[in-house]
């Protein structure tokens, strides 16, 4: 008997392998057991399109900390986010928050992107950041 498998017999049998694990359901999703099971986001930059990264966020974990240097679009971000904490400086929330947050959303002008972005990154955490991240490919 050969082993070797040609293109006929590799698709018999991954028809039949589907077909048959199609019938049984498949595989249901599992619980996370997972000790971070809710990502903890930082906002840095709640105004204009900050109001949408930062809702949208919102929706795939929790916003445990909010910061924008006007106090306008804070007092906004604090009513949609009112268990979080506020910040006037990122430089702050990064060095009160950083064991308490898992990922940072960048919603600042352009030429904030990359400081800020990096000194998130530094401290190991994942970052969402609006583009421009550079003026140059430099």
């Amino acid at each position: 008997m050969s082993r070797r498998t040609n293109r006929r017999q590799f698709v018999k049998t991954t028809a039949a392998l589907g077909a048959g694990f199609w019938a049984a359901g498949g595989i249901s999703p599992k619980r996370s057991l997972a000790a971070n099971e809710e990502i903890r986001f930082a906002c840095i930059g709640v105004g204009g399109k900050g109001v949408e990264d930062s809702d949208n966020v919102g929706r795939l974990g929790k916003v445990v900390a909010i910061c924008d240097i006007d106090g306008e679009f804070l007092d906004k971000a604090k009513g949609r986010f009112p268990d979080a904490k506020t910040f006037f400086d990122y430089r702050k929330l990064l060095d009160e928050m950083h064991d308490s947050i898992d990922a940072v959303t960048v919603t600042t002008p352009d030429h904030t992107h990359a400081v800020i972005s990096l000194s998130a990154m530094a401290l190991g955490k994942h970052v969402y950041c609006q583009k421009p991240m550079t003026h140059s490919i430099e």
